[in-house]
C-alpha cells in the first residue's frame, strides 16, 4: 500500500540553485555559494522561468537528471517543493538525492509561493550558524529538520477561486477573463490585485514583484488572461466600487479613494466610460439590485 503512495522521480523537475550573491559558507576550507534543491511537477510548462521568478535572475541553475549523482546536492541548506497541488508524502519526493535527512522541506502552493519564496532568502540571508535546521525550527513556527515547512497562504492575496472579471472593448464584446491559469505569475498577479486594489497597484510595481521586465510580463499576463493587466486592475476596481454604490451611503469621493482611484474626477470619468453611467446615476438607477 505504501508504494502505491511513492512520488515516482520522473514526475518531477529538479534543480540545483546557486545564490552567488547571498553570504557564502564555508566547506572544506573554501567558500562556496548556499545552494538549495528546488523540484516542481514535470507538467510546469516552463521551470526555469519559474524558478527565476520566485528567487530572481541573479541565481545559478544546474538542471538535476534522475538517477543521476549530482554533486553538491548534498549540501543543499533546503528543499523547495513547489507545486499546486501538494503530495500526500512530500519526503518520498526527496529519495532519489541520497541522505537529505537533515534537509528542511519548504512545501509551496500556489497560495504560499510567493512567501514560501521569501522565507528561502531571508533565511540564505542569515550566517549559516544562525540558520541550522535545529534553530529554524525554533525560530519559524512549523519548521522541523528532516521534515517539512508548510506556511499558511499568503494573507495578503486572494484565496478564493478568481471571480469572473468582464470588460467590453472596443468593438462592444464582452471579454471575461481566464479564471483557470497555468501560469504561477499571472495567477498570482490577479489574486494580489483582488486583495490590494485599493493600493498604489501599478503594472510595473507588479512585474517587479514576479521578477519579470514590464515587456515580458504585460505579454505574459494578457495571454494568460485574456485581457491587459491594466484593463483587469481597472475592472477590479470598478466591480469593488459598483458593490459599495449598492451597499453603502459613503460619498463618491470616499468610494473612490478605498477603490485605489487617484482623483475623484479620474473614477467618474473611467466609471462612467466602463459603465456607462455616472457613479451618482448607477447608485440611484432603479435596475441596480440592492
Amino acid at each position: 500500500m505504501e508504494e502505491k503512495l511513492a512520488v515516482q522521480p520522473q514526475s518531477w523537475i529538479s534543480f540545483l540553485v546557486e545564490f552567488p550573491t547571498m553570504p557564502k559558507l564555508q566547506a572544506d576550507g573554501r567558500e562556496e555559494s548556499q545552494r538549495i534543491l528546488f523540484l516542481c511537477p514535470a507538467t510546469e510548462l516552463n521551470p526555469t522561468e519559474l524558478c527565476l521568478a520566485l528567487f530572481g535572475r541573479q541565481i545559478v541553475m544546474q538542471r538535476l537528471q534522475p538517477g543521476a549523482a549530482q554533486e553538491g546536492v548534498e549540501r543543499a541548506r533546503f528543499a523547495f517543493l513547489y507545486a499546486p497541488e501538494l503530495p500526500e508524502h512530500p519526503a518520498q519526493v526527496l529519495r532519489g538525492f541520497g541522505e537529505l535527512a537533515e534537509t528542511v522541506v519548504i512545501l509551496a502552493s500556489k497560495a504560499n509561493v510567493v512567501r514560501s519564496a521569501r522565507c528561502v532568502t531571508d533565511l540564505l540571508a542569515q550566517p549559516a550558524a544562525q540558520a541550522t535546521p535545529r534553530s529554524l525550527a525554533d525560530a519559524k513556527p512549523g519548521i522541523m529538520a528532516g521534515d517539512q515547512l508548510s506556511l499558511e497562504g499568503d494573507e495578503s492575496i486572494w484565496d478564493d477561486p478568481l471571480p469572473d472579471i468582464v470588460l467590453v472593448d472596443d468593438e462592444g464584446n464582452l471579454v471575461h477573463a481566464a479564471t483557470d491559469l497555468n501560469d504561477y505569475r499571472a495567477e498570482y498577479a490577479c489574486r494580489y490585485v483582488l486583495a490590494h486594489f485599493h493600493e498604489n497597484v501599478n503594472r510595473d510595481k507588479m512585474a517587479d514583484m514576479v521578477h519579470l521586465s514590464p515587456g515580458y510580463f504585460s505579454n505574459l499576463f494578457r495571454s494568460e488572461v485574456g485581457m491587459s493587466f491594466s484593463d483587469y486592475l481597472i475592472m477590479v476596481r470598478i466591480e469593488n466600487a459598483k458593490a459599495m454604490l449598492r451597499r453603502f451611503e459613503l460619498s463618491v469621493e470616499a468610494i473612490s479613494k478605498k477603490c485605489g482611484f487617484n482623483s475623484l474626477a479620474h473614477f467618474s470619468r473611467t466609471f462612467k466610460d466602463r459603465c456607462g453611467l455616472s457613479p451618482l446615476k448607477y447608485r440611484k438607477s432603479p435596475h441596480v439590485a440592492s
